[in-house]
């Protein structure tokens, strides 16, 4: 099977604090792990998820309909910007059971956070922040 990061794997660092906390306090806490809002609420969901989640699908069912198997739709980033991307795909043999890890270049020499390089990957990733007012 596929290697699993974050809450959905079990080994999130809020899902490990949520359990410190329950065993020190015994009280029962509830928490979110931003990757999976997207997944439980829509309008946590980025337009560009919306727009390329929908584009991988109907690729998927083009490579069906051509009766293509074995493979997983991919989106290969031509440009940042502006965005753009193209969508194919890939043999599972080449993705399945792998994981991509973080290019190095995207986290600071320090190892606490992220570089501009990545801020400048993720950004059309994330679309546009919501404004806050604080009182």
């Amino acid at each position: 099977s596929n290697i699993e990061f974050g809450a959905m794997g079990g080994a999130s660092a809020a899902l490990n604090l949520h359990s410190l906390l329950a065993a020190e306090t015994g009280y029962r806490g509830e928490f979110q792990v931003t990757e999976s809002l997207p997944m439980c609420a829509i309008d946590r969901a980025s337009s560009i998820d919306l727009e390329e989640a929908y584009a991988c699908g109907e690729e998927a069912v083009k490579l069906a309909l051509e009766g293509t198997s074995g493979v997983m739709v991919s989106i290969e980033r031509i440009s940042s910007s502006p965005y753009g991307v193209r969508y194919g795909h890939v043999p599972l043999k080449e993705v399945a059971v792998r994981a991509k890890p973080m290019p190095d270049s995207y986290i600071n020499p320090e190892g606490n956070h992220v570089t501009g390089e990545f801020i400048e990957y993720a950004s059309p990733l994330v679309g546009s922040f919501a404004t806050y007012s604080i009182l």
